[in-house]
């Protein structure tokens, strides 16, 4: 088989499982073993990082907001830890789309519309859709279904998964999607059906075992009916989730009445990123404006689930507009009204501080305030980011500079970090360090030559030490191998190879 279509083949089924997760259904076996020959969990993964990097990461409504990837891996690594897939490397991400809806990718990649959390009503509804994607990387759905259907040659293109990308203006996604209307995609249809049931089986175990209130999972389906009903305008319908039905909605029930119910609080950062995604969802001056209005009705009426979240989204959309004076009084008001522990709040209230800061001694002052937060939460991604952009943009780059070394000794694998580094060498001259930060920026965004083309750059300014250097050639030599092999197996898989 070849590779080019074996890729397509992927997105097409990432589209199909592409669903309103709240679709309960009976309970059912497990649908044989889990897994193919032709698809190990090392293949899935490889291909789930692949459509993460050409696809995910470049579409204009991938949301890279550190504030809220933290929380939304944070929610659902207190799923995984309840479930049977805590060897698999998760990774949850965001889209920016107002639809309601929510998906899994090969490899343990799943991705959640804007539109969904800001549905939901409770984090223990939020936490019933993460669920039902884990229950499909658990059972390996789509490993399965590209083991079975790798004979049908003809099934719909990588376009599909493009086009469920793409601005809902209607423009060419239709004509996108058509590709693909055969009776093979009913078929896939019908049996992601039964991978349907079987996540909603092991999601909902999951949920009760991770402490949330399986209750909301019943609450959320209500609101998921009309969240179809609204989508259904908006697109084909071979692409919208499976239809409820009353079957479902029963079982839902039953579960609920034999299952052993929590009663669980909403978390604080729930409440902030559901303000924040307010916020991020129209950034226009307008939109901004309308978004200031109505959360200061808010708190003028208590008309919020939390005083605190409507106070934080005063403070990000003044900062937003420009207004750092109102932004760091509302971020104060904010961090006033509760005694939580919260990475997302302190940062509002740094980033104001500093933002608010008139004088060389107010903005050292903040930066000293963002350092100890760091101390406070040592491992918080969203913090680090922070503290880093604020010493960065007071030229404190040396600074900058030991401790993004001291955050990428405990993790090689975030760009941003690489992107920093980048930034600070280049302010300080430093180019063959600059060089070499963007190369393993490059390699982790997926682009093993536009690195080697950056190690070339710094092996020919040479303006480092020789250890440094030594480091240089080295990684040169290992990603230009890895170029020609990846060069060689296009070639061979162009051929017809396997």
């Amino acid at each position: 088989m070849k590779i080019p279509f074996f890729r397509c083949l992927v997105f097409a089924l990432c589209a199909l499982l592409s669903v309103e997760p709240a679709l309960w259904a009976q309970e059912l076996p497990t649908l044989g073993e889990a897994g193919g020959e032709d698809l190990s969990p090392l293949e899935e993964r490889h291909y789930g990082e692949e459509i993460m990097q050409q696809y995910i990461r470049r579409s204009p409504q991938y949301l890279d907001d550190p504030e809220t990837i933290e929380y939304i891996n944070r929610l659902g690594f207190q799923l995984v830890a309840a479930s049977a897939a805590r060897n698999i490397d998760f990774e949850f991400f965001v889209l920016r789309d107002a639809s309601i809806n929510a998906f899994a990718l090969p490899g343990g990649f799943i991705g959640v519309h804007t539109g969904l959390i800001l549905t939901a009503q409770s984090e223990s509804e939020l936490a019933s859709v993460l669920g039902h994607e884990i229950g499909h990387v658990q059972q390996r759905h789509l490993a399965r279904s590209l083991a079975r259907q790798r004979d049908s040659a003809m099934i719909a293109l990588g376009s599909v998964l493009v086009a469920l990308l793409a601005a809902r203006s209607g423009q060419g996604a239709e004509a996108a999607l058509a590709v693909g209307q055969a009776a093979a995609l009913s078929r896939q249809l019908s049996f992601s059906r039964d991978n349907e049931r079987e996540a909603d089986r092991v999601g909902f175990q999951i949920l009760v075992d991770a402490g949330f209130d399986p209750q909301a999972m019943a609450d959320f389906f209500a609101r998921m009916q009309q969240g179809t009903r609204a989508y259904a305008s908006v697109a084909p319908a071979y692409l919208r989730t499976h239809p409820m039905d009353e079957e479902r909605i029963a079982d839902m029930q039953a579960r609920i009445r034999t299952a052993h119910t929590h009663q669980h609080a909403d978390s604080l950062d729930f409440q902030l990123i559901r303000a924040r995604l307010r916020v991020l969802q129209d950034e226009s001056t307008q939109g901004l404006h309308d978004r200031l209005t109505s959360f200061t009705d808010q708190v003028m009426h208590h008309a919020s689930a939390s005083d605190t979240a409507a106070y934080y989204g005063i403070a990000l959309t003044n900062l937003k507009l420009k207004h750092p004076g109102p932004a760091l009084e509302a971020a104060l008001a904010a961090r006033r009204t509760t005694t939580v522990s919260s990475a997302i709040l302190d940062n509002i209230v740094l980033l104001a501080r500093f933002e608010a800061a008139t004088n060389d001694a107010e903005r050292d002052a903040a930066l000293k305030l963002a350092q100890e937060t760091t101390t406070h939460f040592p491992l918080s991604r969203c913090v680090a980011m922070q503290y880093t952009d604020l010493l960065q943009r007071a030229n404190h780059h040396a600074q900058a500079i030991a401790y993004l070394r001291d955050q990428l000794a405990l993790s090689h694998s975030d760009p941003d970090f690489y992107n920093f580094l980048a930034i600070s060498y280049a302010a300080l001259d430093q180019k063959t360090l600059q060089h070499q930060a963007t190369a393993e920026l490059y390699l982790l965004l997926g682009s093993a030559p536009a690195a080697v083309e950056q190690l070339q750059l710094a092996r020919r300014v040479a303006d480092a030490d020789f250890y440094t250097m030594t480091e240089v050639d080295a990684r040169l030599r290992q990603l230009t191998a890895l170029v020609r092999e990846e060069r060689e197996a296009a070639k061979n898989a162009g051929r017809g190879g396997p």
